[in-house]
């Protein structure tokens, strides 16, 4: 019975994600519509402007684990980025290095993860990015 509230809070994120209800420059959703475990997610955060990510999309692969919400997920970039929270090599948002993940609480949501990325962009808005398109 231990999955019936991680199941249920999924479901409630998922919701809000379909709906658009938040932050319009992240999205989120299930990669697959049949996924039942709620466990594999896809996210999207639009580049902020004024800064060396605007006019780009980056895309984002998200696992949650059976621990979540009480541990985070897993959160890799598919787009090559360069913020101090992504492993260069394989785009892995590195839980020692950002600081929503060293300071995780179980009420953060996936999209609180999406918008605190996007801060971290804006707060390295000057670093040079790989071309558009590139992947890991």
């Amino acid at each position: 019975m231990e999955s019936a509230p991680r199941t249920f809070r999924l479901y409630e994120e998922l919701e809000k994600g379909e709906k658009g209800l938040g932050d319009q420059s992240v999205s989120y959703g299930l990669d697959k519509g049949d996924d039942q475990t709620f466990t594999f997610w896809n996210g999207t955060i639009v580049g902020p402007a004024n800064t060396n990510f605007d006019n780009r999309i980056y895309f984002l692969q998200i696992e949650c684990g059976a621990h979540y919400p009480n541990q985070p997920p897993v959160v890799r970039f598919t787009s090559k980025i360069n913020i101090p929270s992504v492993n260069q090599n394989n785009g892995s948002v590195e839980t020692n290095k950002f600081p929503m993940f060293v300071q995780w609480r179980s009420e953060y949501t996936i999209e609180k993860i999406l918008i605190a990325l996007k801060q971290e962009m804006i707060a390295n808005r000057k670093n040079s990015q790989p071309a558009d398109g590139d992947f890991y």
